[in-house]
């Protein structure tokens, strides 16, 4: 009876041993599945995700220098431009913008040279009166002449991805501007889509328009307001502004130069009470001819040219 007691006791205490063993056993295992699953975690977060977004600032920047030209960024509440616009997709998927913020092809941004980071603009395709509102979060473009740089999904939206280029006006958005700028001052990046709505007071449109003129027995003429974006009347003219000078002879010297580009003319200009002659190529119809020419005029190494759209 004493061994056999004894006995038990024993095995009791083997037991005891076996079961605490095992309960080791099962927390050592619950914790390697714990570490195995946040591994897998941050396996799957690409590390792009995990930081950028924190990087990511209110940015307006020094002036810079990219291929031997001079950029100066700058706060502009009444940027209205008109120019040629291009786009970039799946190459810069991902990758960090000029301000810090990750990439997303598929989100309704562009790429502008100036313009705060971030901004928000209106951009039109002045060849099919198609607009989006975009937010300006990177910088570029920096082929050619080109004012911005839109997302593969704003060029889709615009209907200017086919073409690769087109002629744009973009106007800066002043009061979403402001939030933007606002936001992101305290860390915060959101969409255009995502902003509080403005209030904006409803604006009608005239139709006729009456103009009294004087010294005259008809007292008042009824004109129709012309809103042609879509340039049927070709009230857009595209051109190449080569140089200014102040001088006419050194006008046609540049003039004699430029031969092998079509249609180089002179015009007399007045700043200032000063007279200057400017020489431009142009106007053109065609916005890749306009693009091409211009690619060309810098490989031959004038910096200088500039597109203008009047």
């Amino acid at each position: 009876m004493y061994s056999n007691s004894i006995g038990l006791k024993s095995n009791n205490v083997i037991q005891i041993v076996l079961l605490l063993i095992l309960l080791l056993l099962l927390q050592s295992c619950t914790s390697g599945i714990e570490v195995a699953a946040n591994l897998g975690k941050k396996y799957f977060i690409p590390n792009n995700k995990k930081s950028n977004y924190s990087k990511a600032v209110f940015k307006i920047g020094k002036k810079y220098k990219i291929k031997g030209k001079y950029y100066f960024p700058k706060k502009d509440l009444y940027y209205n431009k008109t120019g040629i616009a291009s786009w970039y997709g799946p190459k810069f998927h991902g990758k960090i913008t000029a301000n810090g913020e990750v990439y997303d092809q598929y989100a309704l941004t562009a790429a502008h040279r100036t313009l705060p980071l971030p901004s928000a603009v209106k951009v039109t395709n002045l060849e099919n009166n198609k607009s989006i509102i975009l937010r300006i979060n990177d910088r570029g473009p920096y082929v050619n002449d080109r004012i911005i740089d839109l997302s593969s999904k704003a060029a889709d939206v615009l209907g200017l991805k086919k073409k690769g280029t087109g002629l744009v006006r973009v106007t800066i958005l002043k009061e979403k501007s402001k939030i933007l700028e606002e936001l992101a001052k305290k860390g915060y990046f959101p969409e255009i889509k995502d902003l509080p709505k403005l209030e904006l007071p409803q604006v009608n449109i005239p139709k006729i328009n009456n103009v009294k003129v004087l010294g005259s027995k008809k007292k008042i003429l009824k004109n129709k307001i012309n809103y042609d974006v879509k340039n049927l009347n070709k009230e857009f003219k595209i051109f190449i502004k080569l140089a200014s000078f102040s001088s006419l002879k050194s006008a046609q010297l540049m003039k004699k130069k430029l031969s092998y580009v079509e249609n180089v003319k002179i015009y007399k200009t007045m700043s200032r009470n000063k007279e200057f002659f400017q020489v431009k190529a142009g106007p053109f119809l065609d916005v890749k001819k306009v693009d091409d020419l211009h690619y060309l005029l810098l490989k031959k190494g004038m910096q200088g040219a500039q597109i203008v759209v009047e």
